[in-house]
């Protein structure tokens, strides 16, 4: 992940080839850990983050 940009998970998930789902709870993991962060802009839709 790039700083500063903004992914969903499914573009990470295609990056590595993973299921969404796999991809999703990585993504929640680092985010408890602090690495990335998480925006929930709508009801259904989370973007995903990596600080500078």
């Amino acid at each position: 992940m790039e700083p500063l940009e903004s992914y969903m998970a499914s573009e990470i998930a295609a990056e590595l080839g993973w299921p969404r789902r796999t991809a999703n709870g990585e993504l929640n993991g680092l985010a408890e850990e602090g690495e990335i962060r998480k925006k929930k802009p709508e009801a259904r839709r989370v973007i995903w983050i990596r600080p500078e």
